[in-house]
């Protein structure tokens, strides 16, 4: 989770010149390089499924690309820090939906890292006051 940091910090000044999408899009290019050998070396040991295939394209396209093109657009309007404190709601959206989707009880621990990562966002996000 450390690489979000990074990644905002770099995203920034790239996105406001250029735009989310093309940096997106080029970002996804160096990962697919990378990461091409690795499924080639696993496609021998797979199965083709169309329902897996179709699957793939709403979590793809909408859960990872919108996602990502969302995040990289805010933090090139509010910057780094800022727009990187919308990673802290993850969890809590994991909290929230288990308990709504899967009746999960929630433990003692849990709701106070929750609180901790609401507290720690806001801290985040508020805006400096200069004298």
């Amino acid at each position: 989770m450390g690489c979000y940091g990074v990644a905002a910090n770099l995203a920034v000044p790239l996105q406001q010149r250029y735009g989310a999408l093309p940096v997106l899009l080029r970002a996804q290019a160096v990962a697919m390089v990378i990461v091409v050998p690795f499924g080639t070396v696993g496609l021998f040991h797979s199965t083709w499924s169309w329902d897996g295939a179709l699957a793939m394209l709403p979590l793809g396209l909408l859960g990872t690309g919108l996602a990502f093109a969302a995040a990289a657009t805010l933090v090139g309007r509010v910057g780094a820090a800022r727009g990187s404190v919308a990673i802290y709601f993850v969890p809590v959206v994991a909290v929230v939906l288990g308990v709504i989707v899967l009746g999960e009880q929630v433990a003692p621990l849990a709701l106070a890292g929750t609180g901790l990562l609401l507290v720690g966002a806001w801290l985040t996000s508020r805006r400096e006051v200069r004298p």
